[in-house]
């Protein structure tokens, strides 16, 4: 019985310390989207807003979905390899 209770208790207090985080009331701040609005163009040296951004402020994080993408990619080759 307690096997079965205790991950529900875990999740139920995990949750709670989460939620309790958070302030609904506040109106979320548009600071962020301002500034990439303002100088996202200017400071990227990108032609359009959507590039800035993409290539721009987010060229690791795009460079880390194409390295999951690649090694993803690559390990499905070999276990298609070892069939033959």
């Amino acid at each position: 019985m307690l096997r079965r209770l205790l991950p529900i208790v875990l999740t139920a207090i995990l949750g709670f310390v989460l939620l309790s985080g958070l302030d609904f009331q506040a109106p979320a701040q548009r600071t962020l989207k301002d500034y990439f609005y303002q100088e996202g163009v200017e400071e990227t040296g990108s032609i359009n807003l959507v590039s800035s951004i993409y290539l721009g402020y987010r060229a690791f994080d795009t460079l880390g979905e194409t390295l999951v993408l690649f090694l993803a990619v690559s390990g499905i080759v070999s276990l298609q390899g070892d069939e033959k």
